[in-house]
Order: structure tokens, then sequence, then C-alpha cells
């Protein structure tokens, strides 16, 4: 979690949809895992199938599909890594929530902005904030534990209205 007093607008559209509880992707990858690992064991099968023939023209045709099948297989299992995590940025001087993926480069993309006063609502706990952005779904969930960054978030999500 980042707390920052930023003046520079950096207006990045956001590349894809921000969603921290949804399954979807997951499921997603977990079948391009699936698909990938088939694809090397069936390219490894086809020459230890029993009776498989092992004259020149099918052993040909053979080796490219197994090289196509393998090549595919191991680009599946790699791109069905899990995604970096978003860090969410509470600006508390425009007031507004920032969603930003890092990038290996260092530099990041900004996922979703919202505004505290775009909020459906927010929930405080302790030093736990939970944020629900448009049509109920959950934007950020963070822990504060500096007094002072917490009270100046607790103020701005107050003078909003988002919190009693």
């Amino acid at each position: 979690m980042m707390t920052t007093a930023e003046f520079m607008d950096t207006d990045a559209a956001a590349l894809q949809p921000a969603r921290v509880v949804d399954g979807g992707r997951m499921v997603l990858r977990g079948a391009q895992r699936l698909v990938g690992a088939s694809l090397a064991l069936a390219a490894v099968g086809l020459w230890l199938a029993p009776g498989s023939s092992w004259e020149s023209d099918v052993m040909l045709f053979k080796l490219i599909l197994s090289i196509i099948a393998l090549l595919a297989g191991f680009g599946l299992m790699q791109s069905s890594a899990t995604p970096a995590a978003p860090e969410v940025e509470i600006d508390t001087i425009r007031r507004e929530v920032r969603l930003l993926r890092p990038a290996p480069d260092g530099s990041a993309t900004v996922l979703k902005r919202c505004t505290f006063g775009n909020l459906l609502r927010a929930e405080h706990e302790t030093n736990h904030i939970r944020l629900w952005g448009q049509g109920d779904v959950l934007l950020a969930e963070v822990t504060l534990t500096d007094r002072a960054v917490l009270n100046s978030v607790i103020a701005g999500l107050r003078d909003a209205g988002k919190l009693a």
C-alpha cells in the first residue's frame, strides 16, 4: 500500500478491468496449464506409443508435429503464470484511489482510478479500510499502520460522504 500526493496528471487508460475477488482468470490459467501439459505429454507419447510406425515419411511428420506440440505446450504453460498483484495507491490530496499494475521495467500501468466521491461505500474497522466501487465490486482493501495517514484517508472519505 502506498499513499502519495502527486500533482502530475498521468492520464493512462485502463487496459484491463481489475477484478480482485473474481476467480474466472484463475480457471482460465488452470485450463491453459492443463492444455499445455497435455500437449507436451502428447508430443512425448507420440514417440513412445506401442505399434508406432518407424517409416521415414511418417518419422518426419511425427518430428514436426512433436516439435510444434512441445513449443505450444511450453508456451501455454509459461503464459499461464500468475500476474503481479495490483498495488493500491491512495491520493489524499486529489482524493482518489488508483490500482496500479507494476511492470518488470519499474513503470506502472493504471488499471483503475476512482475518486472518493465515486465510491459506492467504504468500510472502516480499526486500521483496516475496504473500498467498494460501482457495481458493488471490492475495489481495494488496505491496512494502514501510520496513524496520520489513516486519519487523512478517513477525513477524505467522511468529506465525500462515504463514512459516517
